[in-house]
Order: C-alpha cells, then structure tokens, then sequence
C-alpha cells in the first residue's frame, strides 16, 4: 500500500525541490519536462481523465478498502507522487548519485499503491525489472488494469526495443514478507510509517547489496546500514514532503 494520505539528459532539478529558484513572476522554462513532453504524455494516458480518474482517484480507492475491511492502521493512509517531481528525482539520482547511467536494473516500490512511481520508473528509464508490493487488494488490481493501459497504449509509442526486455511484477503482498533484495533503486512514500514499521524495513534493507539507493519520504530508514547522502523537498498528492536519498552501506 502507498503509506501517505505516495533516459533523459542530465539537468539541473527545478520545480518541486527546495533547491528551485524562481526569478520571475511566471515559471522559467524547465529543460527536463520539456525533454519529456512525450513521457508526460503517455503518463496521462495511464493516469488521466482519458481512464475517468481523477487526482484523488487512489486514495478514494484506498479509503473505501480500508473502511470495508476494518483497517485502522494509519500506516495505510494513502498518497502518491506528481509525475514530474518523481521525474525531477530521478533525473537527480542520475546525476548526482550515478544510478542509470546505464540501461537495466531493478526497481521496486515498497507500497506502490495504484502503481504510479513504478509506470513513471518505466517512462523514465530502461530498467530490468520493475516491482509494486501492495498490501491492499483494490489498489493492486489497478496497478494489473494498469498494465493492460501499459500494453495497449504506451508500449507501441515506445517502441518494441525500448520495452521488450522490461518485465513488470505487482505482488499483493505485506513488503516485510516479500523478497525485494534484487532492488538497485527502492522507492517509497513512507510519510505515515511509524517508527516501528520503519525500524522494520531497515532490518529488511539489509539484504539489499551495498550501493543500492533508497529513496523515503518524511521518515528515512534507520541505522548503520544506510548512509543519507541527499535530502529534498519533493511536492507530492498532499502537499510538500521531504525526502531522503540513503545508499545502503556495506557495515551493518
């Protein structure tokens, strides 16, 4: 479940992080979104108005589920990423943190809600693999009906080389069950993780392999095992959130 109510040229972050600077009434232009107006616009295709879903369509999802079942834990509070804030995290992964410089690699949302970190990872990069855990079954069935989209509508665009090699993996599942130890990039919007559950997926991030980057929002993961080398502030569903750019370390 998303736990908050969450291969183009290298440029210099602009909206979203705190690191922006404005100089005149109206938005400078911004060279990475105008570098992806056709990723933007597939992205929309897959979570737009063109499927009848709205900015709020998640959590809505999310909420009902929660309220059918009885779910009571604030960890399930539902929210989600801008596409062009995560893009403008990526892009800063890349450049300053070298992760992509090449093509492949695995990348796994811990909570990936109705799957929107995980389509925009695939917009954004070539990757291996890509992996959504969610705990939440009407979530996950979105991010399935999503792959559908995926298949349908955005893959011809792309290209056959560009997506043939790339498998995706959406698993209904708690993520301190699953296996997620193959991850290079880690993402997750872990504002409403409580400390508990945060100590928890560091133990768990320990089977990750040195060097791997994991990326939380407002909570950051614990212990010697993981070095902060970043920290932003990205604009997410909710409003602004920081986040922390960590790299798992080799002592534990």
């Amino acid at each position: 479940m998303s736990d908050s109510d969450s291969d183009a040229s290298i440029e210099p972050p602009t909206q979203g992080f705190a690191d922006s600077t404005l100089t005149a009434t109206e938005p400078p232009p911004n060279p990475l979104m105008e570098s992806l107006k056709q990723e933007i616009d597939l992205f929309d295709k897959l979570y737009g108005k063109q499927r009848g879903f709205s900015e709020t369509h998640g959590k809505e999802i999310s909420r009902a589920e929660r309220k059918r079942e009885g779910y009571i834990s604030t960890t399930l509070t539902y929210g989600e990423i801008k596409f062009e804030t995560f893009a403008e995290l990526m892009n800063i992964l890349k450049g300053r943190h070298g992760a992509m410089k090449e093509d492949g690699g695995v990348f796994v949302d811990i909570g990936c809600g109705i799957g929107k970190p995980l389509f925009g990872a695939a917009l954004l990069h070539k990757f291996d693999k890509i992996v959504g855990i969610e705990i939440l079954e009407d979530l996950y069935k979105v991010c399935v009906e999503t792959m559908q989209h995926w298949t349908r509508h955005v893959k011809p665009v792309l290209g056959e080389e560009r997506t043939q090699d790339m498998q995706f993996s959406f698993l209904n599942n708690d993520f301190l069950i699953a296996d997620w130890s193959d991850a290079d990039i880690v993402f997750m919007n872990s504002t409403c993780f409580n400390r508990s559950l945060m100590i928890d997926l560091s133990a768990k991030g320990k089977a990750l392999a040195p060097g791997t980057i994991v990326v939380t929002t407002t909570k950051r993961m614990v212990g010697p095992a993981f070095d902060l080398v970043e920290e932003l502030q990205m604009e997410e569903s909710w409003g602004d959130a920081t986040v922390y750019i960590q790299k798992r370390v080799e002592r534990s």
